[in-house]
């Protein structure tokens, strides 16, 4: 029973290896193709990778010029009063 255990384990530890290999192979490819097509366009690639902290947030549109400047009327803000110093309770 160990034996198969030991089999089915370097099985799997194998298949994961040949999947891992196969995922940066195409992605070293990738970099070439890439590489390769921004040499000979003479442009950088645009590789701009924008990740959004919350994808289901709703999108912003976009910013509007500035129009009319509304003046506000400014107040003064007071100090507000001490809060009194207390000992802890227990």
């Amino acid at each position: 029973m160990s034996l198969v255990r030991l089999i089915f384990r370097w099985a799997v530890l194998l298949v994961g290896a040949v999947i891992g290999l196969g995922l940066f192979l195409f992605a070293v490819a990738a970099f070439v193709v890439i590489l390769l097509l921004s040499l000979l366009t003479g442009r950088k690639p645009n590789l701009q990778f924008r990740m959004n902290k919350n994808p289901w947030a709703p999108r912003r549109p976009a910013p509007q010029a500035a129009g009319d400047v509304v003046d506000i009327e400014a107040r003064e803000v007071r100090e507000p009063a001490p809060l009194p110093l207390q000992p802890p309770r227990h």
